[in-house]
């Protein structure tokens, strides 16, 4: 699934266009908590952008999410910081160094990857739209993406970004763990 939703997240960035179409086509008739605003607001954020290149998969970075996803998924804990007090940016310098921006998105609930990624990018309810911001950044060039069971919410996805990555030399956690 982690490959999946990387492969999704590169589709709306290389041809937000098209991806504009996916979610005009997939959100038809959406009662949300902004409802359709939400999505038309999405779809015409994509109409205007410029396509972005692809996000590296990383390694580092997928352990990094898989990290979180095994602390607070178990638990059905909720939100950015670990169990025990770390941040998105602490976890992933476990693993390697990032540089520039770094970011995470998190979503939980049952859904393929292309619903997962629609959902970041409509934001429904989200103030700033972050989810959206980070999948189009322009200063992010690796992903990491981890998906896994969720206490309260059946599944949780995990996508941790940064500017560069150079991957440590700890092993990374199995990615095969879940």
């Amino acid at each position: 699934m982690a490959l999946q939703v990387r492969d999704e997240l590169n589709l709306a960035r290389t041809n937000p266009q098209q991806y504009a179409q996916i979610i005009a086509a997939r959100m038809a008739g959406y009662h949300g908590i902004e409802g359709e605003k939400a999505v038309q607001e999405a779809v015409h954020f994509l109409e205007k952008s410029r396509p972005l290149p692809p996000l590296a998969m990383s390694d580092g970075l997928s352990s990094s999410a898989l990290t979180h996803v095994l602390d607070i998924g178990p638990s059905g804990g909720r939100g950015h910081r670990g169990s025990g007090g770390t941040m998105p940016w602490d976890r992933m310098a476990h693993f390697g160094q990032w540089s520039g921006r770094a970011g995470e998105n998190i979503f939980y609930g049952n859904r393929d990857a292309r619903g997962i990624v629609i959902a970041l990018i409509v934001d429904d309810g989200e103030r700033g739209r972050g989810h959206r911001k980070n999948i189009f950044s322009t200063d992010f060039h690796f992903t990491g993406v981890a998906y896994g069971p969720h206490a309260t919410f059946g599944k949780i996805c995990v996508m941790d970004f940064a500017g560069g990555f150079v991957e440590g030399s700890r092993p990374s956690t199995p990615l095969a763990a879940l």
